[in-house]
């Protein structure tokens, strides 16, 4: 039998590729949910069978792929990884589901292509190599690409080729980095190796101590730019806006920008040459990038483009927790990637409904429509109090883990951060108010409410928004281990 993460990597793949040779909507959609629904499967016997008490990686596989250069087929998860991947096989399936109904060109180049994200993301939530990391990362481009450029809004091409841009460039800057460790590590050593815990390891011996910033400025760089963070997120809004809505729900589950921060960034912070200047540059950043972000969503007219800026805004806490460097920030802004993943799920899709039921999705011209789509109403209100960080709801845990946590170390910067609380809860609250209450805009004709397939789908991700604000132990537990790990490690540096 295959190990099983090589079955949660490769299956995606192999039932993508067969995707591409189906010849009706209904045998594509069908092999879709049956390759999502059996990663799922294999992802829950997983995360029952991970022990969340221990911080090394578990499920390991690694077999020798070119030893000449050091590169080996290494897998393993541990705390970090474990509850994103669960976010991916978790939403997948019901992102099939919700698109269950939906008439588009090419049906079979559309499934296969989110079954082809599916595979890349979890093969870097998985890779223990850098080679295999790289690899992965980039394929993780290719399906989101012509996801936007296909089947996205009218400036799709000018959308996706800018993500295309922005994105590949920060990648081969990051490859630098990487480049930068290897050949440090194999000038120390003798042998050359492209296993990353061991170059992360190798990382503190390196001599000079600008290479070491230099190497850890250009993983941060590719890093900061997927997360993304000011000042390099303008590709984010116009690649969300004008992405179908299963691009954008897929987007969301990119979290391979914060999972670099906690995975890379982190274990060799304490090492480098200036780690105080590195954890104030991280620290500007996300405290920077939740209140510009906060702004900036505010001051939008479109739904969707104001989804898309304020995922700019909430995936600020996660590079500021990462930067406070105690247990309780690095846990809340690894919470908040997977809490994330489910609000920014529900809220992209309440926008697509809208703008697929009235045309338009600027704020003024909806109003009203609470009263013909009650279920979306209740669903999409779950999911916008749950943004703006309402207490009960996932969203709360994260954020207020990651300012009290970070306030220890950063206080002056959690001060900007909470600055943008107001103005969250403004917008949030503005948008919901103008589109889904008030007078019915009788200009937008026949309205009708979500379907069962979108009810069913929107419905479980809300349900999980709730559990999951009430009782974060099942995730939060396995990230506090790792999160602890790091913290003693910077401890034990004192820094």
């Amino acid at each position: 039998m295959m190990p099983i993460l090589s079955m949660i990597v490769l299956i995606p793949l192999i039932i993508a590729a067969l995707i591409l040779l189906t010849k009706t909507k209904e045998q594509a959609r069908f092999l879709a949910l049956t390759g999502t629904v059996i990663v799922l499967l294999l992802t829950v016997y997983m995360y029952f069978n991970f022990d969340s008490t221990i911080a090394d990686n578990q499920f390991v596989e690694f077999i020798q792929w070119i030893p000449s250069l050091g590169i080996s087929y290494h897998l393993g998860v541990d705390g970090i990884s474990m509850p994103l991947i669960l976010l991916n096989a978790i939403v997948l399936p019901l992102l099939i589901i919700f698109t269950w109904n939906d008439e588009r060109k090419s049906p079979n180049k559309f499934y296969a292509l989110i079954l082809a994200t599916e595979g890349a993301v979890i093969g870097v939530f998985t890779a223990l190599d850098f080679f295999l990391f790289y690899v992965f990362w980039e394929l993780t481009l290719i399906p989101l690409f012509f996801l936007v450029s296909i089947w996205g809004g009218p400036n799709k091409h000018h959308a996706s080729i800018k993500f295309f841009i922005y994105t590949h460039v920060a990648s081969l800057v990051m490859l630098l980095g990487i480049f930068g460790i290897y050949f440090a590590a194999w000038n120390l050593t003798g042998t050359p190796s492209m296993d990353i815990p061991y170059l992360l390891a190798q990382f503190q011996f390196i001599e000079s101590g600008i290479a070491k910033d230099m190497i850890f400025l250009a993983l941060l760089f590719g890093f900061i730019v997927k997360i993304p963070s000011f000042p390099f997120h303008s590709w984010l809004p116009d690649a969300y806006t004008e992405a179908p809505t299963a691009g954008s729900v897929l987007f969301v589950m990119l979290k391979i920008g914060g999972y670099g921060l906690f995975k890379i960034m982190l274990p060799i912070l304490p090492f480098t040459a200036s780690p105080n200047l590195m954890i104030s540059i991280m620290a500007v950043l996300g405290s920077v990038s939740i209140i510009y972000g906060a702004f900036l969503a505010l001051s939008q007219k479109d739904l969707k483009r104001m989804v898309a800026y304020s995922s700019v805004s909430h995936m600020g806490y996660v590079t500021l927790g990462a930067a406070g460097l105690v247990s309780l920030s690095v846990s809340g802004a690894m919470f908040q990637q997977f809490s994330h993943g489910l609000i920014m799920s529900v809220m992209f899709m309440s926008c697509g409904i809208i703008n697929n039921a009235t045309g338009t999705r600027i704020i003024n011209d909806l109003g009203g429509l609470a009263q013909k789509m009650p279920k979306l109403a209740v669903i999409m209100v779950l999911a916008f109090m749950a943004s703006l960080g309402l207490p009960g709801l996932s969203g709360f845990i994260a954020e207020v883990s990651v300012l009290a946590g970070a306030f220890v170390n950063l206080p002056a910067y959690v001060i900007i951060a909470l600055m943008a609380i107001v103005i969250t809860a403004a917008y949030h609250l503005w948008a919901l108010q103008r589109a889904m209450f008030g007078v019915f805009n009788e200009k937008l004709g026949t309205v009708l409410d979500i379907n069962g397939y979108q009810t069913f789908s929107m419905g479980v991700i809300a349900i999980l928004i709730l559990y999951f604000g009430l009782n974060p132990s099942p995730v939060l537990e396995m990230m506090l281990t790792s999160s602890e790990q790091i913290v003693s490690l910077m401890a034990a540096m004192g820094v």
